[in-house]
């Protein structure tokens, strides 16, 4: 049985970059940028003003003039049609073209109106190129503006409108099957009866797969019923992905491995030396898929996911980068197993900490509400001490 790094690593093998496709920018939010982009100019593409005031010669300001005459306005988008001479200005709005001629300007906040065209300076000291946003200073014409892989946030849909880029280059993302299982498991539109459960871990899983745009081409139940399964599995795994809910265990009603293998998939391994989610099951399809049998308990789906999906979708989108980061675990955690063991952690307010409670098992539907990510206990560690650093999966999926 595998180790949990051990099968990160299976998972990594099994990972090649999606295909690249182009969408408009109008399509590009939170997709994956595939290629870098470079600036197609220099930002600022000229000197502008950072402020609302007056544009100045600095030789005038240091040999002592204070009261200057408005020679022209400037607004955003136009340009200046006179060169300053000695004693003059220009009144310049925010974002407007600083002229050659003037090396200065003085905030609103500092001047005091004399009459309609006459102000006085009232700084005690103004600098070269002050409040003047030189062309340039952001990026150079050519320079890389933004790296590949990247995830198109608000910031970089932002950036890519500033360099004109209309026509973004993406990762495809892969379509997915979800397929939950169990006799015991209804619709959650029907009133289960008291040995059954509402089928929550499907719209878990439908959120997951959001968060990271995937499109759904195929979400059904199947029961414990072979012939089912296998017409069933046998639609999901048209797809790239195929994510399988319950029925991987070692029960007599647990079909999901004998009849994936009977479908061609071929086993990249069968359970993991974790808790909780032990049972996974990752496999190939022979159309060149991958198939993840999560178990099927609410806890064990969410941190399987996250541990094994969102490992392969991670390098699948060329993120090289570790997707655990390192934080303080304000409270003691012992533990009994041998097993690597994952739970969930709570960000606690006015601190850079997190916690962990205490829940009934990976059956307790309430064991992650309000956590802000997984935690990581080694398996060759006892017990975590008060204030040690650990390493946390973001609940966010980026």
């Amino acid at each position: 049985m595998l180790k949990y790094l051990e099968a990160v690593s299976k998972i990594r093998g099994l990972a090649s970059p999606f295909p690249v496709e182009t969408v408009p920018l109008t399509s590009a939010d939170n997709r994956v940028l595939a290629r870098p982009v470079f600036a197609d100019r220099d930002y600022p593409p000229f000197d502008r003003s950072a402020m609302d005031g007056i544009a100045i010669r600095l030789a005038d300001y240091q040999q002592g003039a204070r009261e200057f005459h408005i020679a022209e306005t400037i607004f955003a988008g136009s340009e200046a049609t006179v060169a300053l001479e000695e004693g003059t200005c220009y009144r310049i709005m925010t974002g407007a073209p600083c002229p050659p001629s003037a090396d200065a300007v003085v905030r609103n906040e500092d001047i005091t109106y004399i009459s309609s065209q006459q102000v006085r300076v009232q700084s005690e000291q103004v600098v070269p190129k002050q409040h003047i946003a030189q062309q340039g200073e952001d990026l150079t014409k050519g320079d890389r503006a933004l790296a590949a892989p990247c995830r198109c946030d608000v910031s970089a849909i932002g950036t890519l409108a500033a360099l004109g880029v209309n026509n973004v280059p993406v990762y495809a993302n892969p379509s997915v099957a979800i397929v939950t299982t169990g006799n015991e498991v209804v619709d959650i539109g029907r009133q289960p009866n008291r040995f059954q459960i509402r089928n929550s871990n499907q719209y878990l899983l439908r959120s997951l797969c959001c968060r990271w745009g995937l499109p759904i081409g195929l979400c059904q139940h199947a029961p414990d019923d072979p012939a089912i399964l296998r017409e069933t599995l046998g639609q999901a795994l048209d797809h790239h992905i195929t994510i399988i809910n319950g029925g991987v265990s070692a029960g007599d009603a647990d079909y999901v491995p004998q009849v994936l293998a009977d479908l061609g998939v071929e086993t990249l391994f069968h359970k993991v030396l974790i808790k909780p989610g032990k049972p996974i099951l990752v496999g190939t399809t022979p159309n060149g898929g991958i198939v993840f049998a999560l178990p099927g308990n609410p806890l064990s789906c969410l941190v399987t996911f996250k541990l094994f999906v969102e490992e392969y979708l991670w390098c699948c989108y060329g993120f090289a980068h570790t997707r655990l980061k390192k934080a303080q675990l304000l409270n003691y955690r012992p533990k009994k197993t041998s097993l690597d063991e994952f739970f969930p952690v709570f960000r606690e307010i006015h601190t850079d900490g997190y916690t962990w409670r205490p829940h009934h098992g990976s059956g307790d539907i309430t064991a992650a509400v309000g956590c802000d990510g997984i935690g990581w206990h080694p398996q060759n560690r006892r017990d975590i001490k008060a204030n040690e650093v650990i390493s946390i999966l973001s609940l966010s999926s980026f």
